[in-house]
């Protein structure tokens, strides 16, 4: 992606929102925040952002009706908007009968996952490009030769960290959640649990660390893995704080 793409919180809860906006931040994302659907219609033409998460209850405006307007372009050009229910919300977000679909979420990976997953267009890798050469910032990797070029050295790599590697270099711009590398990476098994995706790292940076003496892989703690030095947004958007609580 040229430029960061940017996310819009309107969530009642300011601790939910904080969680959120931090999550956000540090998979590469940059944000807007609100505390009021009004406060949204004000902001989001000058701010623009891609996407728009609103909380299902809102201190002023229901969280539908706010999607719909939002979406409409009534106040401007139209916004993709999702409505969204985080961990302790109450249970007036509820209606069968509405078009509009609740995402609940109780950790902060699922919604980056979700945010990914929209604005990739709900695309995964094109399965041709797993099987080219990919490059990131300095380093490539051969698929057909399982080899990854660091610095002028050359890492042999199982096919598994090999996959690793490439989901991380497409996606460059953003971390890559826990759930994504578990699609990607085992195709969606249901047998591989966190550990796994963990020890596979660990092994994994280790290796490439021995061989070059700089980290590749970084961690976005509750989140996922990104490449370090990777795209996204810069250290003006306050990417490195702790997430708060919810994480795993």
């Amino acid at each position: 992606m040229p430029s960061c793409r940017r996310v819009m919180i309107v969530e009642r809860d300011p601790q939910a929102r904080a969680r959120l906006v931090c999550a956000l931040r540090a998979s590469g994302y940059g944000t807007v925040e609100a505390g009021t659907g009004r406060e949204a219609l004000r902001s989001v033409q000058m701010e623009r952002p891609d996407l728009v998460l609103v909380g299902a209850v809102l201190p002023d405006i229901g969280g539908r009706d706010l999607v719909r307007i939002l979406e409409s372009g009534d106040h401007g050009e139209g916004v993709r908007a999702v409505i969204t229910s985080g961990p302790g919300a109450s249970g007036d977000d509820h209606h069968d009968d509405d078009e509009h679909h609740l995402f609940r979420w109780s950790h902060v990976d699922q919604v980056v996952t979700l945010v990914n997953s929209l604005l990739d267009d709900g695309a995964p890798p094109d399965p041709a490009a797993l099987s080219q050469p990919v490059a990131a910032g300095p380093l490539r990797i051969d698929p057909a030769r399982l080899t990854a070029l660091v610095d002028g050295k050359t890492i042999a790599l199982t096919q598994r960290e090999c996959r690793f590697l490439q989901v991380l270099a497409l996606h460059a711009e953003r971390t890559c959640t826990r759930d994504e590398i578990r699609n990607l990476v085992w195709d969606g098994s249901e047998h591989v649990i966190g550990r796994t995706v963990d020890v596979l790292v660990s092994r994994l940076r280790s290796k490439l660390h021995t061989a070059t003496g700089r980290e590749v892989v970084e961690t976005v703690r509750g989140i996922g893995y990104r490449l370090c030095g990777a795209g996204g947004c810069s250290a003006a958007d306050e990417t490195t704080g702790a997430l708060p609580t919810d994480t795993r």
